[in-house]
C-alpha cells in the first residue's frame, strides 16, 4: 500500500515535470514568432501638394504698337546714338501704361513704310515718329543738330488711317529756355523728355494716360 503511494506520487509529479517542460517549449516557439514592429512609413507629399501656386496670367493690352522712326531724314548731323534714344524713349514710355504695349520697329522706318506696315496689321497701331528740324527764324537750321523737335503720326491698322498727330518740343523742358547742345547726354536727355511726352499724348488719345511730367506749355498739331 505504500508502495503504490510512492508509484502514485513520483507519477504525479513526473507529470508535473513534463507539462511545465511543455509549457516552456510553447512559450519558447511561441517567442520565436513574435515580429518586431515596423516603423510607420513617413507621409511623402504628392508633386501637386509641393507644385507653387501659378501666377494669375497678365491681363492682354487693350492696344499694341509698333515704334518706327525715320533716321535718314532732314536733320543729317543727328548721331545714331541720339535716334536710337529718342525711339527707346517713346517705347518705354508707351509700355509704362499697363494697358498697351509697345515694341521698336527693327528697321528704319520712313512714312510710306509705315503705311504698309499699319495695313499689313490686324490690330496693332503704326507710331512713325520724325526728327524736325526747327527753322523758326533761322534758315541754316538744317546743320544744327540741338535745334531739332519730334513729330510723330499714329496710324490705324489694315486702313493706314492717321488717328492722331502731333509734335513735341525740348525747348519745353529746358530751364528759362536755354538750349543744351545735342552732343552732351543733357541735350539727349531733353530730346528723350520730347519723346516721352510724344508717348504720353498717344496714351492721352487711347485714354491710357497714367501721371506723367509733360508740360502744359507743348503743342499738338
Amino acid at each position: 500500500m505504500r508502495r503504490l503511494r510512492i508509484s502514485r506520487t513520483l507519477n504525479l509529479s513526473l507529470a508535473v515535470t513534463l507539462v511545465a517542460m511543455f509549457a516552456l517549449v510553447i512559450v519558447a516557439q511561441s517567442g520565436r514568432r513574435v515580429r518586431k514592429s515596423e516603423p510607420a512609413a513617413v507621409p511623402v507629399p504628392s508633386p501637386e501638394a509641393t507644385q507653387a501656386p501659378t501666377p494669375a496670367a497678365k491681363p492682354a493690352p487693350a492696344f499694341t504698337f509698333i515704334v518706327g522712326m525715320e533716321k535718314w531724314g532732314e536733320v543729317s548731323r543727328v548721331s545714331l546714338y541720339t535716334y536710337s534714344g529718342v525711339l527707346r524713349s517713346c517705347v518705354d514710355r508707351l509700355n509704362s501704361s499697363g494697358s498697351a504695349k509697345a515694341d521698336p520697329a527693327s528697321n528704319d522706318m520712313s512714312r510710306g513704310d509705315a503705311v504698309r506696315q499699319a495695313k499689313a496689321e490686324k490690330e496693332t497701331y503704326v507710331v512713325w515718329l520724325q526728327l524736325r528740324a526747327n527753322n523758326y527764324g533761322r534758315p541754316s537750321v538744317y546743320d544744327d543738330a540741338s535745334n531739332v523737335y519730334v513729330q510723330y503720326s499714329v496710324l490705324a491698322p489694315v486702313t493706314a488711317k492717321q488717328v492722331t498727330s502731333g509734335n513735341t518740343f525740348p525747348e519745353a523742358y529746358r530751364k528759362s529756355g536755354v538750349r543744351v547742345p545735342s552732343s552732351t547726354t543733357q541735350g539727349d536727355y531733353y530730346l528723350n523728355q520730347a519723346a516721352r511726352g510724344a508717348a504720353e499724348r498717344i496714351l492721352d488719345h487711347f485714354h491710357l494716360r497714367i501721371p506723367g511730367t509733360v508740360p502744359r506749355s507743348i503743342s499738338e498739331d
